[in-house]
């Protein structure tokens, strides 16, 4: 009676484990909220949302003057070193816009303090985050989070999941 308890009891966990390992992947959902314009420090990503506007921008224009006619900033993996620079710290706080660091699984430590620099930033650990944003609220409050792709895996429409993400974001913090 025991034993049969038993083996009920592995089947029907196999069957469960079974029927979950075989779950298709969820339905991903494109930004479709308001028109956005960001600026990219690097080459722009490509989304299919239509009504995102990215504008490249280089270092001369990556200041607190030329940055507030823009809903948000991302810095692309090939400029992290760069924009990590203690130069651009205070760009970071006292703009009270949403930076998006992409490619960085440091946080946003490197770009906000001057005295940390990026190659001395630790990773997170246990994480393999595709990009981090950092708002500095008029509030005087600092807003970060930090964006994985599904199951780890860098593909191109898990990417796009992830831009969709930062999208809401964006528009979730404007006005703050």
């Amino acid at each position: 009676m025991f034993m049969n308890i038993i083996r009920r009891f592995l089947l029907l966990a196999s069957l469960v484990f079974l029927i979950v390992g075989c779950s298709p992947k969820p339905e991903f959902e494109q930004y479709d909220g308001k028109a956005l314009s960001i600026a990219v420090l690097g080459k722009a990503p490509e989304v299919k949302e239509e009504q995102v506007d990215f504008q490249e921008i280089t270092f001369e224009e990556f200041n607190k003057k030329e940055l507030r006619k823009y809903d948000a900033v991302f810095v692309m993996e090939e400029n992290l070193l760069n924009a990590a620079e203690s130069q651009y710290a205070s760009i970071y706080t006292e703009t009270h816009k949403p930076f998006f660091f992409i490619g960085n699984n440091k946080g946003a430590y490197p770009f906000t303090d001057a005295a940390l620099s990026y190659e001395d930033a630790k990773e997170i650990p246990d994480h393999d985050y595709y990009a981090t944003s950092f708002l500095q609220t008029s509030y005087n409050e600092q807003r970060t989070v930090r964006y994985g792709l599904y199951n780890d895996e860098k593909n191109e429409e898990n990417i796009q999941q992830a831009f969709s993400r930062m999208f809401e974001t964006v528009e979730q913090s404007s006005g703050d």
